[in-house]
């Protein structure tokens, strides 16, 4: 269970974080928003060519404010399972968490202990993917439709050094 957890949370990080990779819209209050498609995600190379050989068929699913993720999974012994896992997004102090809220193999549902695993490894799978891949600032709201995920954040503002 523990390779599941692993798979779950590099699914999680795959379709999620290409929202960081877009270019920013200004908006007038000075904050950002990058967006990504449900289409653009399922597109992506990490989606269309999991990097792990035992996914297959994975997708993803942008429903509003939360996200459903799709696969299904060979393991070496030859079983292989069919996943559905449901994420959802929330900022608390200018840092998005992600929640699995309900995860499905083969249509049953996870265990308590193993959905408090899998929550586990995507909260420090996050944070260090934004500490290196992210934008600097603080993220203020993140809005999950039917067709896209955005991300609006107030940039930091890097002080200005006086010279001479």
């Amino acid at each position: 269970m523990k390779r599941l957890t692993k798979i779950l949370s590099v699914m999680l990080m795959i379709a999620a974080f290409g929202a960081m990779a877009l270019p920013a819209a200004a908006q007038s209050d000075g904050s950002k928003s990058k967006s990504i498609t449900e289409d653009a995600i399922n597109d992506s190379y990490r989606v269309s060519n999991p990097w792990r050989r035992s996914v297959d068929d994975l997708s993803v699913d942008l429903q509003p404010d939360q996200v459903v993720i799709s696969a299904t999974m060979t393991f070496r012994n030859g079983a292989t399972h069919v996943t559905e896992t449901t994420l959802i997004p929330a900022v608390t102090n200018g840092r998005v968490t992600w929640t699995v809220d309900e995860a499905l193999i083969d249509g049953d549902p996870a265990s308590d202990d193993l959905l408090a695993q899998i929550n586990a490894s995507i909260t420090s799978s996050w944070a260090n993917y934004v500490k290196t891949h992210g934008p600097t600032g603080r993220i203020t709201a993140v809005d999950v439709t039917d067709d896209a995920l955005t991300i609006t954040y107030t940039p930091l503002v890097a002080p200005r050094i006086r010279r001479g």
